[in-house]
């Protein structure tokens, strides 16, 4: 039996990040070869109902001098830890870590095996999107953490070839797993008192498009508002709902609504309550997702589990998830993203032909599964 610790240094303000950790955690629970143990450093979401050992860690700055060290060794690729006997008795019965995300903490410090996760690399991609020191850091950070996780696990073959191509990672390190939405939302069964009261809670409309993300430049949220001002001149009764965390870009899309004259048509929520959001999704007309990057899009996962029509952009690995099951359009041009959202407003045949191909694609998707896949890293990881 192996000590496995869960690096789950997410909040819900997080988006994917936190349902992924979350989805590996539903999976792991379920296993009774190894231990596993929790790591926050700070308690939030239903961290406790797992009942798995949880330590609460302190990730605060460390002084400057010692940020200027773990710099260096970021840069030379070189990985020792200084950690006081105390401080290291905390993790010492740690035989591997597994790190849903990106985070320099444990497994550097504390020189650990770890298999890392690694959801994409969009500053190759969108620089723009990002400040010169956060290139500079997410550079260093992501090259010294790829070289020296005992495996890393992306979500799309797209994100498996930009791994390879921009950080010189050997095929065989790299493993392909996507993992399903949250246990609690795959399993959830809608009750029709409780669309209502979330329908009441939020003040919904009868009829409206959804889309859940967090706030930044790369959600796009401009350009749907852009095709949503075109959409409403066929569809006048339509409202269109964003809920997610308040990032960067909110500003910015409060400004556009506001020039488009659609403040009476567009709903923002900002951060709703997870057990909240299957009846936004259920109550909608369909998911949304305008992104130019994903690498995997668990808004349409969830929207799958729930049978409700996906009409996405076509960029990345979206196609390769989406196949058959949802409506592609260009991201960039706002007259194709409104022509798509109204081919599938006025055919209730495609709504129902791709809702059930999205419900039986997810279907193929099991925490069991997921589980023998991770345990099969874990058990065979050197």
């Amino acid at each position: 039996m192996k000590t496995i610790g869960i690096l789950a240094f997410v909040n819900k303000n997080d988006g994917g990040v936190y349902q992924y950790t979350q989805s590996l955690i539903d999976a792991l629970a379920k296993d009774e070869s190894n231990k596993y143990i929790i790591f926050v450093d700070t308690f939030s979401g239903n961290i406790n109902s797992y009942n798995l050992e949880v330590r609460k860690v302190n990730t605060s700055r460390p002084a400057a001098p010692t940020r200027i060290f773990r710099a260096i060794q970021l840069l030379l690729l070189i990985r020792i830890s200084f950690l006081e006997k105390v401080e290291r008795s905390f993790y010492d019965d740690i035989d591997l870590f597994m790190c849903p995300r990106v985070i320099m903490y444990t497994q550097f410090f504390t020189i650990k095996p770890f298999i890392l996760t690694l959801h994409d690399l969009q500053e190759y991609y969108f620089p723009e999107f990002f400040t010169w020191q956060e290139r500079i850091i997410r550079f260093v950070t992501t090259r010294f953490l790829a070289r020296k996780a005992n495996r890393i696990i992306c979500e799309s073959n797209y994100v498996k070839n930009d791994i390879k191509k921009f950080l010189k990672i050997k095929d065989e390190k790299i493993i392909v797993l996507p993992a399903p939405p949250p246990a609690d939302f795959m399993n959830i069964q809608i009750s029709e008192e409780q669309k209502i009261n979330v329908l009441q809670k939020y003040n919904l409309p009868d009829k409206y498009i959804f889309y859940p993300a967090a706030f930044w430049p790369h959600k796009n949220h401009i350009k749907l508002i852009e095709a949503f001002k075109l959409v409403i001149t066929k569809n006048s009764d339509l409202y269109m709902v964003l809920s997610g965390s308040k990032q960067r870009n909110l500003s910015n899309v409060i400004k556009k609504i506001k020039e488009l004259g659609l403040g009476k048509k567009i709903l923002l929520l900002g951060y709703v309550d997870y057990e909240d959001l299957p009846y936004l999704y259920a109550s909608s007309k369909m998911l949304v997702m305008p992104s130019l990057f994903e690498s995997i899009s668990i808004p349409i996962f969830e929207a799958f589990a729930l049978k409700v029509p996906v009409c996405s952009s076509n960029i990345l690995a979206l196609p390769e998830q989406i196949g058959d099951a949802g409506l592609l359009f260009d991201p960039r041009d706002e007259k194709d993203i409104a022509e798509k959202i109204n081919i599938l407003l006025n055919d209730d045949s495609l709504q129902q032909e791709l809702s059930m191909n999205g419900y039986g694609k997810i279907g193929k998707y099991s925490h069991l599964d997921y589980k023998t896949n991770l345990l099969s890293l874990i058990n065979n990881n050197q």
